[in-house]
Order: C-alpha cells, then sequence, then structure tokens
C-alpha cells in the first residue's frame, strides 16, 4: 500500500513547528508533529536542522530497523510519507519544500533548475529565520532553492564536507534553520544495487552523520526549543540489469520515512 500521508504536506508541516507561514499553495500539515511538540512542551521550535539524505526507501528502515537506532534515538515520531511521482530527486525536493505537486513547481522530470514557487526558503527567512542550506555541489538542493534573499548557502564536493560544515555552522549557534544534504547512498546503490555492501556502508554514512549532527544541535541549542529531521526524498529498487534506480510508481519508490525530534530548551542558570 502506499503511504497516505503526501510529500506535499511537509512543508507546512515544518513551518507550523517554526511558527512560520507556510507557502502559500502547500498542502495542510499533519497534525502528529503538533502532537509531539507538545508533549516534549514546545510550542514553537526557535531552532532546527533538517537533514536531507537521498533516496533511502522506507523498506530499509523495515528490513534494517536495528541499524537506524541513531535515528530513533534523537527523534520521538516516524511518519510513513508517499512521495511524488515522478519519484526523481529534483522532482521529489521540489515538492518536499514547496508543499505542491511536481505540476505546480514546474519540474516534472530529471532536471535542476532554480524554482520560482514560493517555499520554505522564502518564508523562513521572510519570518526572520537566519538560515543556511548545505549541500553538495551540483545537487538539487544546491539549485533549486537558489535566489532566495536571506538564505546563506555552503556548496562543497562531497557528503564529508558538508556534514563537517553543518557541524560547525550548527555548533556556532549563528544560524536557526540548518538543511543538509546527502547523497552517497543514491550515488552508490545506481553504481551498485541496494543492498550492496558498498549501499549498505553509506546508508550506515548517512545514518552516523544524522547522529553526529543531532547531538552538535543538542549541545550547541540545549537551551533553546528544537526541533530535528530526517526527510529523505524517494526510495528506490533493482531493476532487470540488477542495478539500484527509481522513478517508478512501485511502493518501493514511493513510501519513505520521515522522522521529527524536538526538546525544550533548558533554562540557563
Amino acid at each position: 500500500m502506499k503511504n497516505s500521508i503526501s510529500m506535499t504536506q511537509f512543508a507546512a508541516t515544518v513551518a507550523d513547528a517554526l511558527g512560520v507561514p507556510a507557502p502559500k499553495a502547500a498542502g495542510e500539515s499533519f497534525p502528529l508533529l503538533r502532537r509531539t511538540l507538545e508533549q516534549q512542551g514546545v510550542v514553537t521550535a526557535q531552532k532546527a536542522l533538517l537533514y536531507n539524505p537521498d533516496a533511502v526507501g522506507q523498506w530499509l528502515f523495515q528490513k534494517y530497523t536495528n541499524w537506524f537506532a541513531p535515528v530513533l534515538r534523537h527523534t520521538q515520531l516516524g511518519v510513513p510519507v508517499c512521495t511524488v511521482l515522478p519519484s526523481v530527486t529534483p522532482v521529489c525536493f521540489g515538492t518536499m519544500y514547496t508543499g505542491v505537486e511536481p505540476a505546480v513547481h514546474g519540474i516534472q522530470k530529471y532536471e535542476k533548475h532554480v524554482l520560482q514557487q514560493e517555499s520554505l526558503f522564502d518564508t523562513l527567512p521572510a519570518a526572520g529565520k537566519k538560515t543556511a542550506v548545505v549541500a553538495v555541489e551540483n545537487s538539487s538542493l544546491a539549485i533549486l532553492y537558489l535566489e532566495r534573499p536571506g538564505v546563506d548557502y555552503f556548496i562543497l564536493p562531497y557528503d564529508g564536507e558538508v556534514t563537517d560544515k553543518a557541524e560547525e555552522l550548527i555548533r556556532a549557534g549563528e544560524y536557526d534553520v540548518v538543511e543538509v544534504y546527502n547523497q552517497e547512498y543514491d550515488d552508490v546503490m545506481h553504481r551498485t544495487f541496494p543492498e550492496s555492501e558498498e549501499s549498505l556502508q553509506a546508508l550506515k554514512n548517512h545514518i552516523a552523520a544524522f547522529d553526529r549532527l543531532c547531538t552538535a544541535a543538542e549541545e550547541s541549542w540545549s537551551n533553546q526549543d528544537s526541533l530535528v529531521v530526517w526527510a529523505t526524498d524517494h526510495g528506490i529498487h533493482t531493476n532487470e540489469q540488477g542495478h539500484g534506480t527509481h522513478g517508478s510508481d512501485l511502493e518501493e519508490d514511493l513510501n519513505v520515512m520521515h522522522f521529527f525530534g524536538a526538546w525544550k530548551g533548558r533554562e540557563e542558570q
């Protein structure tokens, strides 16, 4: 079965958690995160880490659940999400941060260009949230949301440099929202297949990066109400040639898991 929560709901849900307007055309938020925030004593998150690993399908979480222990340790909520078609990176990330279907935001195949559609990267800085995008060069998230006033871009060679810079920014505490994009798993599974030894190591690397960045956030933002998010774009399957791929309407490509964690800032002594 395809998950009932749509990728179009992500933007409004995160906007609500941060107390900023959602992109005007975005799908409605889902209430699960609001309830989780309330359980943690958070009304509005002051800080947020948005971690975007590429191509981590829901079935990987279901099959290798124990590996995700570091993700679960930093989060309280897991949400099964259905992404959009075609299930390829620029289309899906176009929808994730605008909240609209591909026919509306304008990317309906594998192509990368700056989107004009209003997105979280417009509403966050407009609401006074200092925002950083830290992404691999030539990736979708290094291109789709460029030219947004008030957003700082850190475009770096590959995942290692991206994660290092993101941790540096989090620990410096200057930014309210830090978006981080990693792509090793997607790259490797295309070259090999989704469960090759190299692919599974890349998956573990993404989990370790999230663990590292969440730990930095928990230490550096301990006095502020904060949100951490693991949000992938699409899933994957193995094609007839034995290689990893995606883009279809198969459940393996469409169903993903998003994870959300929050904490109440401690009062400074």
